[in-house]
């Protein structure tokens, strides 16, 4: 059924609460005496204290990799050579998604367990058991899976919340919006090939949270804007972080088809400037009516989910967000798309060609 592979449901614990942090040496000492924190400066000054007390009292040893890399398979080699060289039993990825996915990629390549504490709620890349591996050039090269799944989830509210701007929480709803009409194109394309119960169940989840976006997802990012928390921002949180990643992680036993991540793929790789202004779920959120489009939504739909992408602040189209705007550049943007989808099929070439306009003013 999964042509021998395994499905990971994602984390084996999950834990998401104000202070979570403190819990991180425990959680360590399951494991081994000593940790490897792949972090940046920023986010260390902000936990440092907390993880120290916490690694003292559980008796750990821990050193710091401050890697200012990208997420490249030269990153994930260095973090794992040094993890190697001082003996560590785990690699923490503290931080943002960047972080987080080369403490995946090292510790993969290192042998050893991973932990992730996320400091936003940007992406589901603290569950997902998957790592993207980018180019040296920056763009997106492939997307390689863990040897076993992420030991432990430590969200603190404290700083996916607290202390995190509000674009972040709003860059993960937008993220994980586009599972849902991803899913729908991808059971379009599939057919009965790809209805197997583990995408039938994250196809399930995926249209739930559309909805509660949809329904709530604004109100959430008010009350963070208030500097403020309540039981609706931390729901919309576990469905940026644990269930996007249960979406993700389910769906590893069939084969995903994705115009707005592949839309995505094309902007790292054709317009890095857009890239570097944008954060990953900012740039899907404009294509996902563009997504909606192409399964064949209603214009009410479609225009529903641009909406919602300016209630969150996302700019709605490539002129707002300033991408080069030149014909040429339009084309090869939709030529991309379509390559890293289905290249065999000019149906849905022309498909995507005809309503590119729907994301382009």
């Amino acid at each position: 059924m999964f042509d021998n592979n395994s499905i990971q449901i994602g984390a084996g614990r999950y834990f998401q609460y104000h202070g979570a942090i403190n819990l991180i040496g425990g959680e360590v000492s399951s494991w081994g005496k000593r940790a490897c924190i792949v972090t940046d400066e920023t986010v260390w000054q902000l936990t440092e204290d907390r993880i120290k007390t916490s690694m003292d009292n559980s008796n750990i040893e821990f050193f710091v990799n401050f890697c200012d890399l990208p997420s490249t398979q030269r990153s994930f080699n260095l973090v794992a050579k040094e993890v190697l060289e001082k003996g560590a039993d785990v690699v923490i990825g503290l931080g943002g998604g960047r972080c987080i996915d080369i403490a995946k990629g090292a510790s993969d390549i290192a042998g050893k367990r991973v932990i992730t504490v996320p400091t936003s709620a940007a992406t589901c890349a603290a569950v997902a058991i998957l790592y993207v591996t980018y180019g040296e050039d920056g763009s997106v090269e492939k997307s390689q899976f863990l040897k076993h799944e992420i030991s432990a989830v430590l969200v603190d509210l404290d700083f996916t919340v607290n202390n995190c701007p509000p674009k972040y929480l709003a860059s993960g709803i937008a993220d994980a919006m586009a599972k849902s009409p991803e899913f729908a194109f991808t059971m379009i394309n599939l057919g009965n090939t790809g209805k197997i119960s583990t995408s039938d169940v994250a196809t399930i989840i995926a249209d739930y949270t559309y909805r509660s976006y949809m329904e709530k997802g604004r109100e959430a990012l008010d009350t963070v804007s208030r500097k403020e928390c309540d039981a609706n921002v931390e729901d919309i949180v576990c469905m940026n972080l644990l269930l996007t990643g249960l979406i993700s992680n389910l769906s590893t036993g069939g084969k995903q088809l994705a115009v707005a991540h592949n839309f995505y793929d094309a902007v790292c790789c054709l317009q890095k400037e857009v890239r570097k202004k944008y954060l990953h779920g900012e740039i899907v959120g404009l294509a996902i009516p563009l997504q909606l489009a192409v399964n064949g939504a209603s214009e009410a739909e479609i225009l529903k989910a641009k909406d919602m992408m300016e209630k969150l602040g996302i700019p709605n189209t490539m002129e707002k967000m300033g991408f080069c705007m030149t014909d040429e550049a339009i084309q090869e943007l939709i030529d991309y798309t379509h390559k890293k989808t289905i290249p065999d099929d000019m149906v849905l070439y022309k498909v995507i060609k005809d309503n590119f306009k729907i994301i382009v003013r």
